[in-house]
């Protein structure tokens, strides 16, 4: 509405002209019919300038664009908070909005659901359009319930009797795979103290045998072993290790560094507001 305002006050000068030939036609088509004569020989033109009906088709075809990006949303979360995504894509170029509101518990529903794999391809491509983070594995383990997840990682066992090595992308159970990854990349100091204790009174083997691992889950780790052996302060003092530093600080900038990921980073860096160095 606030654009159709301004378009008018800028071509007033056009829109006025227009709307004034157009009075004078009815009004001289009036008064020729009171005496009954027909001006055949004039011909005056009240179709709107060009202009305007140029900004008419584009108003039309940017609610039709909208309108049926939000056709192909099935699922109710995404229908509510769809909206509040494409406010905040505008505002802030990515669609990953804090926790700490409606909208952010809403994008913390979405991405359990993406791991789940309830949301449908149509949707996730429409997330991935704005820009939108899904989860890191760690994060599943932060957002799931562990009395939730716990018999069914046993139930796992008990039918493959592998020491637990689920796949990262298990199909039958996706939260599952992701949640025991997540797990394992924190390891038992990272996770909560019980969950750890829980884990090992079944015999739940920290190592996956498979030996796979994010590109930053593996520069983390060299960095967490040359600060047990060199120290915190002679490790950060490094060029090559300030250098990653700063890559994740812009990451987390953009707004696409996962939560755990911000743990992390804290936990190197030996401060919270690990992103102001």
């Amino acid at each position: 509405m606030k654009v159709s305002i301004v378009l008018l006050i800028v071509l007033s000068g056009k829109v006025t002209g227009w709307v004034s030939r157009t009075m004078n036609s009815r009004t001289m088509c009036r008064h020729n019919s009171h005496f009954g004569i027909e001006r055949s020989d004039v011909m005056v033109s009240t179709r709107a300038p060009d202009c305007l009906l140029m900004v008419s088709r584009s108003t039309e075809e940017g609610q039709q664009t909208s309108s049926s990006k939000e056709d192909v949303i099935v699922s109710p979360v995404l229908k509510q908070v769809y909206p509040k995504l494409v406010e905040y894509v505008k505002t802030y170029g990515h669609a990953n909005i804090p926790l700490g509101s409606t909208e952010g518990r809403q994008c913390k529903t979405l991405r359990r659901l993406h791991i789940q794999q309830k949301l449908t391809e149509k949707e996730t491509s429409l997330l991935e359009d704005l820009n939108f983070t899904f989860s890191s594995m760690e994060d599943v383990y932060f957002t799931g319930d562990f009395d939730e997840m716990l018999p069914k990682l046993l139930a796992y066992e008990e039918e493959h009797h592998d020491q637990y090595q689920i796949p990262k992308k298990y199909k039958r159970d996706p939260e599952l795979g992701a949640w025991v990854t997540g797990i394992r990349r924190l390891g038992p100091n990272g996770v909560d103290p019980k969950h750890a204790e829980r884990l090992d009174e079944v015999n739940f083997m920290w190592k996956s045998k498979r030996k796979c691992g994010s590109k930053f889950m593996k520069q983390y780790r060299a960095i967490r072993e040359r600060i047990e052996t060199e120290g915190q302060e002679a490790v950060l003092a490094d060029e090559a290790t300030q250098k990653w530093v700063r890559a994740q600080r812009d990451t987390y900038r953009r707004g696409t560094l996962s939560e755990a990921r911000q743990h992390y980073m804290a936990n190197i860096c030996g401060r919270e507001d690990w992103y102001e160095i």
